[in-house]
Order: C-alpha cells, then structure tokens, then sequence
C-alpha cells in the first residue's frame, strides 16, 4: 500500500555502499560496485574540488570511472575480443573500461576467445556448436561455475554438454584456462583503478601511511570464486604505504 516518506537525499549504488558502510567504520571513505557494471566513489579533499566553494572537510566524488577509455586512453590494453564486445553493445566506444571488469561482458569475452581456440582448432577438434556461436549465450555464471570446479572437470563438462559440445579433458582444461585469464585479467585492471584512487588519497592527505576501509559491492565481488582475492591481492601490491581493509557491503 501508500506509505509516507520524506526524501532527504538521492544517490546512486556506490555512493550508498560506501554510505552504508561507514556507520560501522569511520575509515570506509571508498565505496565500489564490481557487477554488472563497475564504479567507484572516495571522499575528496575540498581544496581539490574545483566545482564547489570552500576548501574545509571533504566530500564524496562519484568517479563514474566505468566511463573511462573513452578518449584513447585503454587503446593499448584493448584486445581484439574487447573490441568486438565494444562494437556490438548497445553504446559503441562508450564505458570501456567497464567493458574489460564488468559481469555484463565477461561471459561474451570468454565466448569470443573460444570461438577464436576453435578456429584455430585448438579446441573441440575444431568444431564450435551453433549455441556457442551465438552472441550472449556463454553467461558470467557460466564463467564462476567453470573456476568453481572442484578438479574433477564434472561441472566443466555438464556446462559443456549443456551446448552440445563433447568436450575431452583436454578441451576442459582450456576452457577454465580462458575463463581464469579473462576473470583474472578484469581483477588486476580493476584493482589498478582502485589503487590510483587510494594512492591519490594519501599523496592528498600527505600521509606516511593511509590506513582505510573499502566498501565494496556486486555480483562479481560477491559471486565470483576467485575474483576478490585476486583483486585484494593486486590492489595491496599497488598500494605500498597504505593499509585497506576490505569489506563487502
């Protein structure tokens, strides 16, 4: 039914993780969403900001940085799949770096890299079934369910056999290969844009050593077997003089 409600105040998904985070943690100034899409926010000095009046206190910028790349600035870190996934979405030359992290995309750049593995009959003896064929049809879930396996390539293979493919352990094998590279390589750039943030904060700050917490949030952070750690290990890696605790919102 109705109900009645004061609207204080709008904002977006990563402002509210960060947000929601920091009741519990007065040191959660950085919040992230890793799902579908990608963003961050941070709290800013305001001497920094030149769009607002004052330069006491902080306040939080909305990087929208799935946007970036947009002006040539990823060109070298494009390979040929990111770009087919770029010219076939819904906005050509438009959030590509979101297009490298985000979950929207990353079922379709593992696709495209097996259909390139069986072309060069590297895989599946060189046969590629129509469902394999078709654009969208390997899903995200597809990818954490293929690095989820235990070993025994059973979960590999029924997802395989789902296609119509008869996939040798061989072909197996290489399948979690691609899905590991493509989840792997979307962790590091991420993290290189988490880190240029913090990294930023402690210059700002004049800092020794920047102690703070990341709220994050998304269906690949959460869902993903693999992606967390291996993002929290390369953001650490980025960052020498700052110590981030992360937390999931």
């Amino acid at each position: 039914g109705d109900f009645e409600m004061d609207v204080v105040a709008m904002v977006n998904d990563t402002v509210a993780t960060m947000i929601s985070c920091y009741y519990e943690d007065h040191r959660r100034e950085v919040g992230m969403i890793v799902g579908t899409g990608c963003n961050a926010c941070y709290m800013e000095e305001m001497h920094n900001v030149e769009l607002v009046e004052g330069d006491e206190g902080r306040m939080c910028v909305n990087t929208e940085w799935g946007a970036f790349g947009a002006s040539g600035e990823l060109d070298e870190f494009l390979l040929e799949y990111d770009r087919v996934v770029d010219e076939t979405s819904l906005n050509p030359g438009q959030q590509l770096y979101e297009k490298i992290i985000g979950g929207k995309y990353m079922g379709e750049i593992v696709r495209l890299v097996l259909l390139r593995l069986v072309d060069e009959n590297l895989l599946f003896s060189g046969q590629a079934c129509e469902k394999l064929k078709t654009r969208g049809a390997f899903e995200t879930r597809f990818v954490s369910q293929v690095e989820s396996d235990s070993g025994d390539r059973k979960q590999i293979y029924n997802i395989l056999t789902a296609f119509g493919l008869l996939p040798s352990g061989s072909d197996c094998d290489i399948v979690r290969m691609v899905c590991e590279s493509v989840s792997t390589r979307a962790a590091q750039m991420c993290s290189a844009g988490l880190a240029g943030v913090i990294n930023r904060m402690r210059e700002s700050r004049s800092q020794e050593t920047l102690k703070i917490t990341v709220g994050v949030d998304g269906s690949v952070y959460k869902l993903h077997p693999s992606f967390k750690d291996r993002f929290h290990a390369t953001v650490r890696q980025l960052t020498p003089g700052c110590d981030i605790t992360f937390i999931q919102s």
